[in-house]
């Protein structure tokens, strides 16, 4: 196989490249060989590019049903504009080498070349088929395939006119997550020199700042715990934000701390002690969501609404308090959007203010983006977000009747993006 020449100016970032190209698949080719015996894969073919366009490319074909601890693998392992080696954490143990490509600059048109169908089930509120299911592949196909289509989030068009795009997602999205490492060049392009994530807390910011700027090599477990079914998904979006110089900031305190002011706060509302009130987030939660006891809900409301957008806006600000633009991702609760979350969740009817709003009283201009579909780390994380916000599925339904993926504005600062999948009838009405 011969290696195309270079442009001139262009050969340490080529050589640079073929390096991590072949680490990645000397360690696709290790894990896949288990595959393709099995007719899983059936042909792998890498590419070192051309004088035209000296890019590596990587080729998958597959066939037979695909084990369904070797999808995640295949689906965390590809994304466009950049292709990542696939974290441990995600593989079977066939797949899992000592030294491991970081990033990998590819370009994978063979996957996104052909149009597909209305996203395959594992959208919806049952979950992915069985990996014995006939379709499974066709699946896997479809799910690698997607992750090198374009957002269409016009997000040069937003930042031209504010300061932070805030995504509104459920806390068991994964698109969510993939969506923003996957575009983490694009946004960068834009001006983002800040992601903002709600679930980090501010005792690792340290940690964190030091991850992202290089200066250690890890970060512990304990940083991302806050979403143990997404931690591969955030280790790989804080690898994306360190490879583009985006910081990435905590935007969450101890729950238990909000937990302890929601409590003072329901005794100060009701004259009752503190005491006589639920003391942990879990059971404050419960209690509000079960019915409505005047002073409580409202305190919970208060407390776990208004002040946090307050602490989490002030957060953002001192991030760009030397410039650029940020992106948070908080949940939808947080976000303007067509759904009076708070009331759902909280029994808390009222104005509880929103992230965007708190931004604003600071002089940041903020736009919300609503974010529905895509794919869970469950089905009952589908389930519950969907009985969340149908007002937002109606809406997706609307703009993507076949269950493709959508965008639409839903007003001045705020728009809607479904990231996929048909919506059932019980949502969509």
């Amino acid at each position: 196989m011969g290696l195309p020449t270079p442009a001139p100016g262009a050969l340490p970032q080529y050589t640079k490249g073929v390096r991590r190209f072949i680490a990645l698949s000397a360690a696709l080719f290790l894990g896949l060989s288990t595959a393709a015996s099995a007719g899983v894969v059936t042909r792998l073919t890498p590419s070192l590019g051309s004088n035209a366009s000296p890019v590596p490319a990587l080729s998958l074909s597959m066939s037979a049903p695909v084990s369904a601890s070797f999808m995640p693998a295949l689906t965390g392992a590809i994304s466009a504009p950049s292709l990542s080696a696939p974290s441990p954490a995600l593989l079977p143990a066939p797949l899992v080498v000592t030294a491991v490509a970081p990033a990998v600059a590819a370009a994978v048109p063979a996957l996104a070349a052909a149009p597909l169908p209305a996203p395959a089930s594992h959208y919806d509120g049952r979950g992915p088929p069985s990996a014995r299911d006939s379709g499974y592949s066709a699946f896997v196909a479809k799910s690698v395939a997607e992750t090198v289509r374009s957002w269409a989030v016009p997000v040069e068009d937003i930042f031209s006119k504010h300061d932070a795009l805030l995504v509104g997602e459920n806390h068991g999205s994964l698109t969510s997550v993939d969506i923003l490492t996957r575009e983490m060049p694009r946004l960068a392009a834009a001006g983002v020199t800040a992601i903002g994530i709600e679930g980090l807390k501010r005792n690792h910011q340290v940690a964190v700042d030091e991850f992202v700027a290089g200066r250690r090599g890890d970060l512990s477990d304990e940083a991302l715990s806050f979403s143990p079914k997404r931690r591969a998904s955030f280790r790989a979006l804080l690898d994306a934000a360190r490879d583009h110089g985006v910081r990435v900031v905590a935007l969450g305190l101890p729950l238990d701390g909000w937990a302890k002011a929601a409590a003072e706060l329901a005794a100060a509302k009701t004259g009752r002690p503190a005491e006589e009130f639920p003391k942990d987030v879990d059971s404050q939660f419960s209690k509000a969501g079960d019915g409505y006891e005047p002073g409580f809900n409202e305190a919970v409301a208060e407390v776990f609404l208004t002040r946090r957008n307050q602490a989490m806006a002030s957060f953002l600000k001192e991030a760009l308090k030397t410039g650029g633009k940020a992106v948070a991702l908080v949940g939808q609760a947080h976000v303007d959007g067509l759904d009076m979350v708070p009331g759902r969740l909280m029994n808390a009817p009222g104005d509880w203010g929103t992230l965007a709003r708190e931004l604003g009283s600071l002089a940041l201009r903020a736009y919300s983006l609503t974010m529905t579909g895509g794919v869970f780390t469950d089905p009952h994380a589908s389930q519950v977000d969907r009985s969340a916000r149908p007002a937002s599925y109606r809406a997706a339904a609307a703009a993507a009747p076949a269950g493709a993926r959508a965008y639409r504005e839903l007003g001045p600062g705020r728009a809607l993006w479904h990231a996929g999948g048909t919506i059932e009838p019980s949502y969509a009405h």
